[in-house]
């Protein structure tokens, strides 16, 4: 072998040697690039699953909150439909017992005349059957309808307890777990992992939320809302025309007569305060006489006024004595409702090679969704005009829950 040989071999030698650890190295970063490639897609897939949490948690908690919502404007419709039914039938009431003792009044007059007597004899105990019957229907509905307004109450100050406890809370944490049990909605403890900035933002957000949800809505009643439900009962009296001839106006006739006049006269008052309520029905058939001075003044026909009440049938009635609405003066009021995902980034399945250790701060996406009130639009609703607006109110329920972007200050 000449020395050229040597010299050439002993190169190339040296060159295999040198080679190694550069490809070792090169495997090395090959790897760490792979698993922080592998840890970054994991995190990505872990925080959109964190996100759709958020929002599902946000949206589900705002749909709860309005129907809760809708429910005290249910209930508060129903309390004053029936206290209307009840005017309706003490009405009633009153009116079947003005004809019975109109009729009596002329059995009394005709009982002495062949067959007339007879005829208007058997009418009134027709109708003296009938009286007995709407009475006696009255002893038992007017009651059981003033029992189930209390009910309705009693539900109204049941769902403000809902909203004031951390019932919320409770619930978008299920709505998160659907998507993974490891994600937690509104945890304290994961957000004092939050830096410092983000934390007292994100813990003023929360704290408004817990106040404000049950501070949304106000217990009132007939003594202190400055006659508001008195008005409503009568609003929705008028609104009806044979309600309102039937009730509130004149349920009666006239008939003119050349020297006299005849006449029906009916109508029911209404009272309502924070002790108590009453139907007030009078009936009575009235005459007057022409003179040459002219008409005279009205007279009742028979010994009494044919009267009906609802504290006739029920002692202790209430009719509607309390109710809830929107808090504060009447306004486009509307709900936020925030919903803070977290998960821990050690839950996270990523690798820990190379000295790649989990972050101690959470995977977290903030959700936001907001509770309205928003009149629907369509025939099956009244236009209200083009100058008038319905503000928020418990009366209608027309609340609707929808996701909006996260405020300014709690974006992660």
């Amino acid at each position: 072998m000449t020395p050229s040989n040597r010299h050439r071999r002993t190169s190339a030698s040296g060159q295999r040697g040198q080679i190694a650890p550069v490809a070792l190295f090169g495997v090395l970063i090959a790897s760490a690039v792979l698993v922080m490639m592998y840890n970054t897609g994991q995190k990505v897939t872990e925080k959109s699953q964190v996100a759709n949490a958020a929002d599902a948690a946000a949206y589900s908690g705002a749909v709860w909150t309005a129907r809760h919502l809708n429910f005290m404007a249910y209930t508060n419709r129903a309390m004053i439909a029936n206290h209307a039914a009840v005017g309706h039938l003490v009405s009633y009431v009153s009116w079947i017992r003005y004809i019975h003792d109109s009729i009596e009044y002329v059995d009394r007059i005709t009982r002495y005349i062949p067959y007339v007597g007879q005829y208007v004899a058997t009418v009134e105990q027709i109708a003296e059957q009938v009286r007995e019957g709407v009475e006696e229907t009255a002893d038992v509905v007017i009651p059981a309808i003033d029992g189930w307004n209390a009910n309705f109450r009693a539900a109204q100050i049941e769902t403000q307890a809902s909203l004031a406890l951390n019932n919320l809370d409770e619930l978008m944490q299920q709505t998160a777990r659907a998507w993974d049990p490891q994600i937690r909605i509104n945890d304290r403890g994961e957000i004092d992992r939050l830096p410092d900035e983000l934390r007292a933002v994100v813990e003023l957000q929360l704290l408004q939320q817990l106040a404000g949800v049950p501070m949304f809505v106000e217990r009132y009643t007939a003594g202190s809302d400055d006659g508001a439900v008195s008005e409503l009962i009568s609003a929705s009296l008028t609104a009806n025309t044979d309600m309102r001839r039937w009730i509130t106006g004149e349920r009666g006739w006239r008939e003119n007569l050349i020297v006299a006049q005849i006449r029906k006269q009916g109508s029911t008052t209404h009272m309502q305060d924070e002790n108590g309520a009453d139907w007030r029905a009078q009936d009575q058939l009235q005459y007057r006489t022409r003179s040459l001075f002219g008409w005279g003044r009205w007279r009742r026909i028979g010994d009494e006024t044919s009267e009906a009440s609802a504290t006739e049938f029920a002692r202790n009635y209430q009719g509607v004595p309390s109710y809830y609405n929107v808090a504060g003066n009447p306004g486009d009021q509307s709900l936020s409702i925030a919903a803070l995902a977290t998960k821990r980034q050690t839950q996270v399945n990523t690798r820990t090679n190379f000295g790649m250790d989990a972050n101690t701060q959470p995977l977290a996406v903030a959700a936001m969704a907001r509770v309205e009130f928003r009149r629907p639009s369509g025939n099956a609703f009244a236009s209200l005009g083009n100058d008038r607006h319905e503000y928020a109110n418990l009366f209608n329920p027309f609340w609707d829950a929808r996701l909006v972007p996260v405020e300014s200050g709690i974006g992660l």
